[in-house]
């Protein structure tokens, strides 16, 4: 295996650095677990594979934690590995337990047969229509390019080019990237690494060194093409049911809600050099 390049060295110290101020924090274990994996360093992965185990118990979420505790299986040699998966199996055991009593007993008192499946709604995506995302991806653009005026993350006069590049661009049945940060960068590069890290600090989303991972297809086949790229939004690593997701915009919660709707599974959100993505992106979405 090639020698890890800086940046994933410097990413892994930084999410190292936040667990020692917030040990059991998911997000930093979940980038660490995958970090550490395609790094090739297996007895650091299997270690952060424990904590995540019983940070996903601790908060109850016992489909992840049975995932994590297949990873684990396969290190029974290991003592903690092999504990942490007994607790995953007993809290579990006990868990379905608990919900099957509950269950009878609201069948019996309701009249629904107890074991008789229910149905919540799914997220229906009936295809994609690229004017809606279009119209919906130049709001939040220029939402964010009124951010980046109303707190002095760039000159006025540097927005309203920005502005108007967002306003003018026309509309086509082709997805396109519609990004106020590409657009910055295609026009006033020497500004983006500031930018990066002045919006890195005031929306706290950790940056990805996007380049120095390979992109998961099935992490990327969780959004449909056409919404990746027209919003931004790239998924580059599964673990367990949860997604990892590089995007360009992290101010806006709307689409950090609906990438979680059309993945249908929790997601964990990371902020990306636009020419990272945008290389990334190139790699797993079809030619046009």
């Amino acid at each position: 295996m090639a020698e890890p390049d800086a940046k994933v060295i410097e990413a892994i110290a930084f999410f190292e650095q936040m667990l020692q101020t917030m040990p059991g924090d998911r997000t930093s274990l979940e980038f660490l677990a995958v970090a550490y994996e395609q790094t090739g360093q297996t007895e650091k992965r299997r270690d952060c594979l424990v904590k995540l185990a019983d940070t996903l118990l601790n908060e109850k979420d016992y489909d992840n934690a049975q995932v994590i505790a297949g990873y684990l299986s396969a290190h029974t040699d290991y003592p903690p590995a092999r504990a942490a998966v007994q607790r995953v199996a007993d809290v579990v055991q006990g868990q379905i337990l608990r919900n099957q009593f509950k269950s009878d007993m609201a069948g019996f008192s309701t009249g629904q047969i107890p074991g008789m499946p229910t149905f919540a709604p799914a997220f229906q995506d009936a295809g994609l229509e690229v004017h809606a995302l279009s119209r919906a991806a130049s709001a939040a653009e220029m939402d964010l390019v009124w951010l980046w005026k109303e707190r002095d993350f760039l000159p006025k006069d540097v927005c309203m080019d920005v502005l108007h590049v967002l306003t003018d661009r026309p509309v086509t049945d082709v997805p396109a990237l519609i990004s106020a940060l590409a657009l910055l960068d295609e026009q006033r590069p020497e500004l983006t690494d500031a930018l990066l890290e002045r919006m890195q600090r005031e929306s706290d989303m950790p940056m990805i060194p996007l380049e120095l991972f390979e992109v998961q297809p099935a992490a990327a086949a969780v959004l449909a093409p056409a919404f990746v790229q027209v919003r931004g939004v790239l998924p580059f690593a599964l673990l367990g049911n949860d997604a990892l997701v590089a995007l360009l915009n992290p101010f806006s919660r709307s689409l950090q809600d609906e990438i979680v709707a059309r993945a249908s599974r929790p997601c964990h959100f990371f902020l990306v050099h636009p020419k990272m993505w945008l290389n990334a992106a190139a790699k797993i979405t079809p030619a046009q």
